[in-house]
Order: structure tokens, then C-alpha cells, then sequence
């Protein structure tokens, strides 16, 4: 197939030469589940050729509700592999480097000296692995995109690698262990400044102390998925200026909620 009759119908709001140049972007996901995956397609079909991606995790039933590679089929299947696969089957000539064993400390500065941006789309209660990598793409002059579902919305941050880190705006400190940063919580408000008032403060609580994993639907994912994707092409293609932390972009459908703070 051919790349530019493949992607000619984005050309009138993506301009040729901007066609050409996300051909070249090199895009690194950590974390190939529900925001993983989903942003992972949109930036195939939007013409990124060339991706790196981690998970050392495998799809289970439970997560058929709003991971859009997982099916009946993949169960059991490593998500890193599977969305390799899937970025394929929309582009055959798409490059992606798959880390099978997830992001770890020797292999993050690898993983993030090889791409242009960064998403970080590692779980709410894996705070490590966004910490380290946060860490690196500082350090490696890098974009570091970070989204989280929450009711019908949900959130994007962006770290801007020279403005504010990780660790100051969640007020950790340097140096800190994986087992001292699995202690930490994080405060909600951090993450979303819109805290949907359908949501029970039991079950919030619960999550926010790692006591059940962050209830989210279909719906959402796509929602932030796709905020975050075209947050990205801004930074990649020099529209605006981006919308970085401590600035949240946060959004709830049902309680008709959307700001840039």
C-alpha cells in the first residue's frame, strides 16, 4: 500500500508537509492497555511510522470493557505484542520495537533515547515506572504525555522537559526506591481536577489507596485518548503551545465540565 494514498484524507487539516514529517516521528507508548492501545492506533492512522512500545502485561477478560485490542482472541496475549500487531495490520511498512517485559530501570533510558515523544500510559498504581521515566525524558530533552480515565472523562497531563517535573508536582522526592514510591498516594486533584460527583467518595478513596483498580469505561479511553494524541501532534508539529503541568486539560461529558488549569 502505498503511505500517501493510505493517509491522503487527512491532508486539508494535516498539510503535506506535515504529512511528511509525522512519517518521521519516532513515538514511544509505555503501557499498551486501554490509553496504550487506543492512542496507539490513532497515531498509526493518523501516519506515524515508527513506534516503540512496552508492556510486560497479557490481556485478561476483564479487560474487554475498555481495552480496544483486547478480544476473545488476544486473552492471554502480551499487550505490547498485540498492539505491535494491530499498528501492522493498519500500515504493513510501520517499524515497532516491542519491550515484552515492560519498562524497567535497564531499559529506560534506551526505550526513551530511541523515540521523540513519550506516552505514558502506565497504570494509576505504577507509579515507578512513570517516575523513571520521567526522570529520563528530562533528562533527554523529551515531551512526556500522561492520561487518566476517570467516569465519563478523565485527564491529560504534559511534562514539558524543561518546565515542571514528576516529582515536584506530586511533591515526591529524589531518589526515592520503587518500594518507597509503591507507599506513596497520589492526591486525586493531582490527576484530575474534575472529581465527578457521581462517583462515590468510597469507591475514590478505595482507588486512591490501591485498594481496587480505577473503575473506567470505553467511552473515556477514547475521550482522553484521543485529547492526548492531538496534544501531542501540537507539540510535534509546532501548532501552539502546549498545555503543560502543573496546567491539567480535563474534561466529564456527563457533568458538561471542560478546563485547561
Amino acid at each position: 500500500m502505498d503511505y500517501f494514498e493510505m493517509f491522503d484524507r487527512n491532508i486539508g487539516v494535516i498539510t503535506m508537509e506535515e504529512q511528511r514529517l509525522l512519517r518521521k516521528i519516532k513515538v514511544g507508548i509505555v503501557g499498551c492497555g486501554g490509553m496504550g492501545s487506543t492512542s496507539g492506533q490513532i497515531l498509526a492512522r493518523t501516519g506515524i511510522e515508527s513506534f516503540t512500545v512496552a508492556d510486560q502485561d497479557t490481556f485478561q477478560s476483564v479487560n474487554i470493557n475498555n481495552q480496544f485490542t483486547a478480544f476473545k482472541s488476544t486473552l492471554g496475549q502480551n499487550k505490547a505484542v498485540v498492539l505491535a500487531k494491530f499498528i501492522q495490520d493498519i500500515n504493513p511498512a510501520a517499524s515497532v520495537k516491542v519491550y515484552s517485559e515492560g519498562l524497567q530501570d535497564g531499559n529506560v533510558d534506551e526505550f526513551v533515547g530511541n523515540v521523540d515523544i513519550v506516552f505514558d500510559c502506565v497504570d494509576y498504581n505504577e507509579l515507578y515506572y512513570s517516575y523513571i521515566l520521567n526522570k529520563k525524558t528530562r533528562e533527554y530533552n523529551k515531551y512526556m504525555l500522561t492520561p487518566q480515565a476517570v467516569g465519563y472523562g478523565g485527564s491529560v497531563l504534559v511534562y514539558d522537559p524543561k518546565g515542571i517535573s514528576l516529582n515536584e508536582y506530586l511533591g515526591l522526592q529524589e531518589g526515592l526506591t520503587k518500594k518507597q514510591i509503591d507507599k506513596f498516594t497520589i492526591p486525586p486533584e493531582k490527576y484530575s481536577p474534575i472529581i465527578p460527583s457521581y462517583v462515590d467518595s468510597e469507591t475514590i478513596e478505595r482507588t486512591v489507596m490501591k485498594q481496587i483498580p480505577i473503575p473506567n469505561i470505553a467511552l473515556a479511553q477514547t475521550l482522553i485518548a484521543s485529547i492526548m494524541v492531538s496534544e501531542a501532534l501540537f507539540i510535534l508539529l509546532k501548532k501552539r503551545e502546549p498545555v503543560t503541568v502543573p496546567s491539567v486539560i480535563a474534561v466529564d461529558c456527563l457533568e458538561k465540565k471542560f478546563v485547561m488549569r
